[in-house]
């Protein structure tokens, strides 16, 4: 019965496939670049695996990995002292997070992002809403100083703007 069952698996099976040709290379995805793994692990908050991946592709990618190793050293230092910064330190540092990573900012740059720009945003929106004009202008200037081009403070402040007249 085991016989029979070979034989019908055999006769049913397609083609062999054709040998490799003689001298062709075998087609290898080759997989990400440590360029790419290396954003990836900063953007997971692993700075000091994505220094590694980046050191690794130095020889290969050197090109994409040498200003990359750069700017992964400098925001790893400041990230060290991220609960020390300045306005200064912190717009410094979110300026190597976007140039690291345009689209996504990083995991360890929230802590950052979040006490410098998202809750004094969120302050002025409510002082905003409470007739605290004056107050919020101050907050959103605080926010467009370490995020100039954050786009809710600046459509904020025209409106504000807008609504005390000329």
């Amino acid at each position: 019965m085991l016989a029979l069952a070979l034989a019908l698996l055999v006769m049913q099976a397609g083609p062999p496939a054709p040998p490799p040709k003689q001298g062709a290379k075998p087609k290898v995805d080759p997989g990400p670049t440590a360029y790419d793994t290396a954003k990836l692990f900063f953007l997971a908050g692993d700075l000091a695996t994505a220094q590694e991946w980046v050191r690794r592709g130095l020889k290969r990618e050197p090109k994409t990995c040498g200003p990359l190793n750069k700017l992964l050293a400098e925001y790893n230092f400041l990230a060290n002292h991220i609960d020390e910064f300045t306005p200064d330190q912190a717009r410094e540092f979110l300026e190597l997070d976007r140039q690291i990573s345009p689209a996504v900012r990083g995991k360890v740059t929230e802590k950052a992002w979040a006490r410098f720009v998202a809750k004094p945003l969120e302050l002025a929106q409510d002082q905003a809403k409470g007739g605290g004009g004056p107050r919020a202008l101050q907050l959103l200037e605080q926010v467009l100083y370490v995020d100039p081009k954050n786009a809710e403070a600046l459509a904020l402040k025209a409106k504000l703007a807008k609504d005390a007249g000329p």
